[in-house]
Order: structure tokens, then C-alpha cells, then sequence
């Protein structure tokens, strides 16, 4: 048997390279149609950030379960034009929350983000807005809301923290202590309650990360305040009242923000029995529930539809009924867009920020009442 020429084994490696590049490449290829999710002419792919775990995580599943139910309503009558959707959780953590969007950019290529937390939506919004695509805001954003593509579709909690101010004072109330969170949406929300309250305050602020509150409660008890309001996360407000009950016997008239009510049963949960918050002032974000809805909720999913399930559903529907294959004419559609969804009217303000109604309630048998 003859043996190769120089010549002959640089053509054989030359064969063998090439061949191994275009293995490479098929590969590459075969891995990206994998990854790459198909759209459909007319469909397009959604990417849903919700607080699954840790605080807020009963809010986080509600809206999740507004998605779905929206998605499989969606995807039944329009089988030629499906959403894909992809959910992540942000267990209320920006970092987490920044690692979820990247994935869905980068790995499932989404078109619109549906997105829940206050934290995450900080964390990402400069990519968001250069990225150009509409967003869906659940929580409130920590910076002031512009003209831009992230839509609040939670009614405009700043104007309601002005309202309650404005109910407080015409209650009589003159002085106050406020205990708040110190993050960016909790200060702006004080910010907007004082200027309709336009009383005396005395301000205590808890940390994020704060978990030990005796001090600030021997503090508030101390300084025998007839009314205290609250604008905090949930888990840290049942935590503070536990506290406080501790050592304060005076039985202050008490005022909760709309806060209380996404986080409600975070209340329940940690203090065990909200007998103990009976009389107090809640602050809500009226939004009534179709029928339907609640109906198509319960079949599905076995339950009556949570806190701000409704805006879930809504959220998809209005991203579906206003969709372009081009970004810009999709977000100038959702400006320009006055929808009926199942939590009533859905219209923004220049800034994106959706137009509210606000609702005074109050706790009675430890349960949310309306207030009469």
C-alpha cells in the first residue's frame, strides 16, 4: 500500500477541518432552533417575571395565574397566532430579577415582559427602555414613572397615597407617626400622603434588611401618638405590630396604606389572628372583578381569583389585542389604547401610570372590610 504524499495528507486535514467546522456550525445551529422559541405569523413571545417566592409571593402566583388562564384562552381561539410564554420567579430580589430578564432576552427571546416587583423593574429599567420593547408594570416603580414603554397597570398609587392623606385630614386628624420602609416607591408614597394630610408627622423608617424592630417600637410606644400609619412591606409591618403590641397599650387609631392590602395575608400569616387590627383605616385601589372572570378563574384554577389576578389577565389581553410586529407601534398602541378588561377601564396618563379610583376600607372581624 502506497504511502500518502505530504501533499495528499494537507488536502485529507484540510477535508477534516472543513468538515469538523460545518459539524460546529449544524450543531450550533440545531442548538439555537432549540433554544430560539418559533413564533407564529401574528404571535410572539412573552416573558413574565413574577414574585413566587418569598414577599408578596401569594400576589406574585395571582397574577401568574391571571397569565395563564389569559394564555390559554388566548392560544384556544387564535391556534394560528399563539403566545409562547415563559415565567421566572424574582422572589422579590433585584439581582434575581435582573438574571430572570437576561434569560428571557437572551435564551427565549421574548417581544413584551409582563413584570411584578418594584425591585426588578428598578434594577432593569434603563435595558428595558433601550431594549424598546412594552413592558407590563404590576408593582409600583421605585423611580418616578416617565413617558416611556413601562405601563403601570396598577392604578396610580402615588395619586391614591395623596388621596388617603387628604381622607386623614378630613377625619380631623392633625398629627400622625408614619413608619415606613425605606425604599424608593415607600418614600415617594409618604411623600404623597403628607402633601394631601398637610399635618405634623413624625417619621420612623425601617431598613430592607432590617428584622429586629424593639428599639423603633419602645420609640413609638414612648412618644403616645394618637394615629400611626403604615407604608411598609407586608412580612416587616406584621412584624413591626407584633412589636409594638408588646409594648404599647394605648390602642392608637391605626392607618394602613394599599400596601396592607396586597399583603394581607402576610398580615394573617405572621400575626395569627388580625382581630388585634380591628378599627383600622386601610387605604385601597378599588377594582372591580367581572363575574366572568371570577367564574373562568375558579374552573380552572379551584379558588376564588387573589389580589390582582385580575391585572395579570388584563395585562396579557391588552398586550394581545394591542400586539405590532414592530416595538414602537406596539407601545404607541398601548398609549393610545382605552380597554375594558375585567378589572374595569384601562386608560394611562402621559407617564404611563394607569388612572385611578381610590376606596377607603377598614379591618372588622379580621377581615377587610368596606368602610361605611
Amino acid at each position: 500500500m502506497p504511502t500518502p504524499t505530504k501533499d495528499v495528507i494537507v488536502v485529507n486535514m484540510k477535508k477534516y477541518i472543513w468538515g469538523g467546522i460545518v459539524v460546529v456550525i449544524i450543531i450550533i445551529i440545531g442548538v439555537y432552533a432549540v433554544t430560539r422559541k418559533p413564533v407564529q405569523a401574528g404571535g410572539y413571545n412573552l416573558g413574565v417575571i413574577a414574585i413566587l417566592s418569598g414577599d408578596y409571593a401569594v400576589v406574585g402566583e395571582n397574577i401568574r395565574n391571571g397569565v395563564i388562564l389569559a394564555d390559554e384562552q388566548y392560544n384556544q381561539a387564535h391556534p394560528d397566532a399563539k403566545v409562547n410564554v415563559t415565567i421566572e420567579d424574582d422572589g422579590f430580589n433585584a439581582g434575581t430579577g435582573v438574571s430572570a430578564y437576561q434569560k428571557l432576552v437572551n435564551v427565549d427571546h421574548i417581544d413584551a415582559l409582563i413584570n411584578v416587583s418594584t425591585p426588578t423593574i428598578d434594577a432593569i429599567y434603563t435595558s428595558v427602555v433601550a431594549n424598546g420593547m412594552p413592558v407590563i408594570q404590576g408593582g409600583e416603580q421605585g423611580r418616578a414613572p416617565s413617558d416611556d414603554n413601562v405601563f403601570g397597570l396598577l392604578p396610580d398609587s402615588v395619586s391614591s397615597e395623596h388621596d388617603y392623606g387628604v381622607y386623614m385630614r378630613e377625619k380631623g386628624v392633625k398629627e400622625m407617626a408614619i413608619v415606613y420602609s425605606n425604599l424608593d416607591a415607600m418614600v415617594r408614597f409618604v411623600a404623597a400622603f403628607k402633601s394631601g394630610f398637610q399635618g405634623s408627622t413624625t417619621d420612623v423608617v425601617i431598613n430592607q434588611d432590617q428584622t429586629d424592630y424593639r428599639t423603633q417600637a419602645a420609640k413609638l410606644a414612648g412618644l403616645n401618638p394618637s394615629t400611626i400609619g403604615f407604608f411598609m412591606v407586608p412580612a416587616q409591618g406584621a412584624q413591626f405590630i407584633n412589636e409594638l403590641n408588646k409594648v404599647d397599650k394605648n390602642k392608637p387609631q391605626i392607618f394602613f396604606d394599599a400596601n396592607f392590602q396586597s399583603g394581607f395575608s402576610d398580615y394573617q400569616r405572621i400575626l395569627g389572628n388580625t382581630n388585634v387590627l380591628n378599627g383600622a383605616i386601610v387605604g385601597t385601589l378599588d377594582s372591580g372583578v367581572s363575574d366572568a372572570f371570577k367564574q373562568a378563574y375558579k374552573a380552572r384554577f379551584g379558588s376564588d381569583p387573589g389580589f390582582m389576578a385580575d391585572l395579570g389577565y388584563d395585562g396579557f389581553n391588552l398586550l394581545a389585542s394591542t400586539h405590532s410586529a414592530d416595538k414602537a407601534t406596539w407601545v404607541q398602541n398601548i398609549k393610545d389604547s382605552d380597554y375594558t378588561g375585567v378589572s374595569g377601564t384601562i386608560k394611562f396618563t402621559s407617564t404611563g401610570n394607569r388612572q385611578p379610583k381610590t376606596k377607603m376600607m377598614t379591618v372588622q372581624g379580621g377581615q377587610l372590610v368596606d368602610l361605611k
